[in-house]
């Protein structure tokens, strides 16, 4: 059930047969910019609280002076308390009257502030550069049926083709072309089936995209495809 009020502005979702609220952005007022929009919810206290992927952080989430940034990044050798390559602006509540999810269509970069203070208790806040409000709640009640609901949502993965269960080769450091033929000239040596072969950002002149050379650190896959067994594939 969705629920607002106009001066200020907040609204609140809650459970329609039981009245328990799920959201409500009366925490603190709304901030709505060309650049930064902000917008905090109510949590019960000490939530159980999973998502906002893709971090390193624990499974649950820390619920104090807890801040996870939605930017993605290569953090080499994962580092705990790291954003990673992902963003998936959805958190699982997990309550003894059910579970829920909260799903915010934003594709902007932003904090996720988790903490409480002492008049407005446990809260959740979004700090985005921008975008719009666009939710979506979805009400379980078990975790497995939220799953289901926010995949309805966000869509389904796509089917794995047939080429990509073969075997995969890939690393960053490969000096030049020459090392990464005598990579796979090894497999087929080997009589070990090689589906592709990646290269990482070596191939680049300057590690600018797009770009290759065929002197210096770069990697002119080009040159490289012509010596490739008829089932592998260089990217």
């Amino acid at each position: 059930m969705f629920q607002y009020k106009t001066s200020p502005f907040s609204f609140s979702v809650s459970r329609a047969k039981t009245g328990e609220v799920l959201f409500d952005s009366s925490a603190a007022q709304l901030v709505f910019q060309s650049q930064y929009v902000r917008l905090r919810t109510k949590l019960p206290e000490n939530p159980n609280l999973y998502g906002l992927g893709e971090h390193s952080d624990s499974f649950r989430l820390n619920t104090t002076a807890y801040i996870r940034t939605l930017w993605s990044q290569d953090s080499f050798g994962i580092p705990q308390g790291s954003n990673l390559y992902g963003n998936h602006p959805v958190y699982f509540d997990h309550r003894k009257t059910g579970t829920h999810g909260v799903f915010f269509l934003n594709s902007n970069g932003m904090d996720i502030k988790i903490d409480k203070e002492g008049r407005s208790g446990q809260y959740l806040e979004y700090n985005t550069l921008g975008g719009v409000l666009d939710f979506y709640f979805v009400a379980g009640p078990s975790p497995v049926e939220v799953a289901r609901q926010y995949a309805a949502v966000a869509g389904l993965p796509a089917m794995v083709p047939y080429w990509g269960f073969g075997l995969h080769q890939c690393r960053y450091g490969y000096r030049d072309v020459f090392e990464v033929a005598e990579v796979v000239s090894n497999y087929s040596a080997a009589r070990i089936p090689l589906e592709n072969m990646f290269t990482d950002i070596d191939y680049m002149d300057r590690r600018r995209v797009c770009i290759t050379t065929e002197t210096g650190r770069g990697i002119h896959t080009a040159a490289l495809d012509c010596d490739l067994p008829p089932c592998a594939a260089i990217c």
